[in-house]
């Protein structure tokens, strides 16, 4: 099966494509994208390759999965060896790597150094030796195969700002239920009063007066008299039940009078 992403609407495609991947960028800063992407073999929609505007100006970027994926795709592409510097208290210093091709004599070398490439971020505070190790890693990528990686930059290498945009996520919601029925607000809405509300099942009959009235026990709603419920709170189901009878109900003896 073709692994490749497929659609209906290339016009819808691209019009999503340029409202997360590539945002606000004019025609020609889309086109070269668009470039960019067929050359190198980078999805775009998988997040392997983004674009943002960056002072005013364009700037193509990938991630280290991007450079790798490049890197192990070329057909002179000989493998890469990555080492680590410490200092005298065993402290993280530098990762530098090698990256050699078969039509090379000498290996593409790159140095990165904590002090400049480290981010105030929980993920480099966690693992700095491989977050500098992905920097150091493209550096020697991008060297060894300017031709095909000049111009592009990787998300681990230059500051937060560059990193992919983020695609919107709803806001969490709080789910409210009554007896079947989910009532899902917005965390910052406020919750609706407790409206107690009666019902008349005396028009509804047969085995959709046996549901109504099973719905209305799991809402934790009473049996006041004859066809008449008391719910705790205005039900989102039986709408067409509910009356404007006004009972004051003795809950004590279940007694009822009206007024």
């Amino acid at each position: 099966m073709s692994k490749e992403l497929t659609t209906t609407n290339t016009g819808e495609m691209l019009a999503a494509l340029r409202n997360t991947v590539a945002p606000g960028l004019t025609d020609p800063e889309f086109m070269l994208f668009a470039e960019m992407c067929r050359a190198t073999g980078l999805n775009p929609a998988t997040k392997e390759i983004w674009a943002i505007k960056a002072g005013g100006r364009l700037q193509l970027m990938t991630g280290i999965n991007g450079f790798l994926k490049i890197a192990n795709s070329h057909p002179q592409f000989d493998g890469m060896e990555v080492s680590f510097e410490h200092d005298e208290k065993g402290f993280l210093v530098s990762s530098t790597a090698k990256v050699y091709r078969k039509d090379r004599k000498f290996p593409s070398v790159a140095t990165a150094y904590l002090a400049e490439y480290g981010k105030p971020t929980p993920i480099w505070k966690q693992m700095p030796t491989i977050m500098l190790s992905k920097c150091a890693k493209s550096l020697a990528i991008r060297e060894a195969f300017i031709n095909e990686l000049g111009g592009l930059y990787t998300a681990e290498e230059m500051p937060n700002e560059f990193a992919p945009p983020k695609t919107y996520e709803a806001p969490p919601v709080d789910h409210t239920v009554h007896g079947d029925i989910i009532e899902v607000r917005p965390p910052d809405a406020p919750k609706p009063k407790a409206t107690p509300t009666l019902y008349d099942l005396s028009k509804v009959e047969g085995e959709h007066r046996i549901a109504a009235e099973n719905y209305l026990k799991s809402c934790a709603a009473k049996h006041v008299t004859g066809s008449i419920w008391r719910s705790p709170v205005r039900l989102q189901r039986l709408t067409q039940c509910v009356t404007e009878d006004t009972i004051h109900v003795k809950e004590s003896n279940n007694e009822t009078e009206k007024v």
